[in-house]
């Protein structure tokens, strides 16, 4: 009888692992707010900028599959370029830094950073 009841115990437990792991993850992207973008610029030409992106979520739930796309503009406002980058999770509550590279030229004289739509 006992193994009847721990091989049912093991056969849930093993059913409610497969549901968790064939979920869809959990998305709260109405709790990301970027924060801050800052540009950097390397005193070396020849090295990239970066885009240093700043994200908070302000929910309790874990936010995944984030995409920050920041845009490179030069003077007079000219796009140079958009560059992504992927933040595979964010967890409730918590500040992650993500960056971008531009590796072109012009030098870009400011970045701006944005979320992705889903």
């Amino acid at each position: 009888m006992r193994r009847m009841q721990s091989s049912r115990r093991a056969g849930a437990f093993l059913a409610a692992g497969l549901i968790v792991a064939f979920a869809p993850p959990a998305r709260a992207d109405a709790a990301l707010v970027l924060r801050e973008t800052r540009l950097h610029t390397p005193p070396d030409s020849h090295e990239p900028q970066r885009a240093m992106v700043n994200l908070r979520n302000t929910g309790q739930d874990l936010a995944t599959n984030v995409t920050v796309l920041c845009t490179f503009t030069g003077a007079g406002g000219a796009v140079l370029d958009t560059q992504q980058a992927s933040v595979p999770e964010v967890v409730g509550l918590a500040d992650v830094q993500a960056e971008t590279i531009y590796y072109g030229w012009p030098r870009a004289s400011s970045a701006t950073c944005r979320l992705a739509e889903p």
